[in-house]
């Protein structure tokens, strides 16, 4: 069976995949197109694979992931996904050819901005939208709508027929095949230098085959006989012209080469120029890199003077640190202690024992320098 005159199923569950690798094998095709659905039946153009393989899913929501998915490669292939299309005689190349345009053809129909519009929101539908628009052809109008991927117009022809506000709208792919086709059915003139001996549908070759007439139309041109006395003046005439040529041209030639020559002597006094100028460079180059070194040893110097300073600070500071540790140590030895015999005196103050403890209290805390404390003999008073 032709794969280009199909039955297509009704309900339009079939896809066309081309560009298969004929060392794919039918499994590993059927096993890769499996992910997006259950497969109803299928069939290979060619007996051992390869070709154009068409695939029949069981619902149509296989087939929108199937043509989301892509691009699909299998075997180091870009395999060209589509939907299968039923073969129409009178747009022969649709179920064939792709295109990301739709051709609307405008036969009774008023078109103004409102119908523009109205037409664009319809269409829409069918996913991005990027112009929709009036276009003129050399014997129709018609309206081009642009869509962002081929499946859009592909989901239009299979949705045929459409109407919009009461008009069947006659919808074909925007390719050349359709724009002949039109211009023939709409062309006007009788005495047309192009005529269509037949379209020929060729499934081997897949291309529409016109015929074009072509008047051959010769014309013959008389000359009149010239005689020989006319003809060595027409020649002594061409031989002055040609010398006076040559003597013009020797002249141009010798401007030339003086012009040359000028040029040529300014482009070696600018080059010249151009090495005093780059020796010149390359002199002031040396020069800031010997103050460059000069200026890096120095930085080096300073910063190791620098490290060394920061090194006997940090010395110095560890040496201050550790003496201010050591004397807050004894100072809060000293307190300790300090506190300590306070206590010691207060508690003898107020639990008197003998005099004896009394005195060793009144001595202490002379010694000590607290604050007033009654005398012994006030107490024994």
């Amino acid at each position: 069976m032709s794969s280009y005159r199909r039955h297509i199923a009704s309900n339009q569950l079939e896809i066309c995949i081309g560009n298969v690798s004929y060392q794919t094998e039918p499994h590993t095709l059927l096993t890769y197109f499996e992910q997006f659905g259950t497969i109803d039946h299928y069939n290979f153009t060619s007996p051992d694979g390869g070709g154009y393989v068409f695939i029949t899913y069981i619902n149509r929501k296989s087939i929108d992931r199937c043509l989301a998915s892509r691009p699909h490669r299998l075997d180091g292939q870009h395999l060209y996904v589509k939907r299968a299309i039923q073969f129409n005689a009178d747009y022969p190349r649709e179920h064939i050819d792709s295109s990301r345009d739709l051709m609307i053809v405008v036969d009774s129909i008023n078109v103004d901005e409102k119908f523009l519009k109205g037409l664009r929101e319809y269409f829409s539908s069918y996913g991005t939208l990027y112009a929709c628009k009036y276009c003129h052809e050399v014997n129709f109008d018609y309206i081009l709508v642009e869509f962002a991927d081929y499946d859009q117009v592909d989901r239009i022809i299979l949705d045929k027929p459409h109407y919009f506000n009461d008009y069947e709208l006659n919808v074909m792919k925007c390719i050349s095949a359709n724009k002949i086709l039109m211009n023939k059915k709409y062309s006007s003139k009788e005495n047309s230098s192009i005529k269509q001996d037949s379209i020929d549908i060729d499934d081997d070759y897949k291309f529409l085959n016109f015929e074009l007439n072509l008047k051959n139309n010769s014309f013959l041109k008389k000359t009149d006989l010239i005689s020989e006395h006319k003809l060595e003046k027409e020649v002594h005439r061409l031989q002055n012209f040609l010398k006076q040529i040559i003597e013009d041209f020797n002249i141009k030639r010798k401007q030339l080469e003086d012009d040359c020559c000028e040029q040529l002597r300014k482009l070696n006094e600018n080059a010249d120029k151009t090495h005093q100028l780059q020796q010149d460079l390359e002199q002031e180059y040396s020069k800031l890199l010997v103050e460059y070194e000069s200026l890096k040893l120095e930085n080096e110097a300073l910063n190791e003077q620098y490290i060394m300073t920061e090194l006997e600070n940090f010395e110095i500071t560890s040496y201050y640190e550790q003496i201010l540790i050591e004397e807050k140590a004894k100072t809060a030895q000293y307190e300790a202690e300090y506190t300590e015999k306070l206590q010691l005196l207060y508690k003898n103050d107020s639990h008197p024992s003998s005099s004896s403890c009394s005195t060793n209290a009144s001595r202490t805390s002379t010694s000590l320098s607290p604050p007033a404390i009654p005398d012994g003999d006030d107490d024994d008073e």
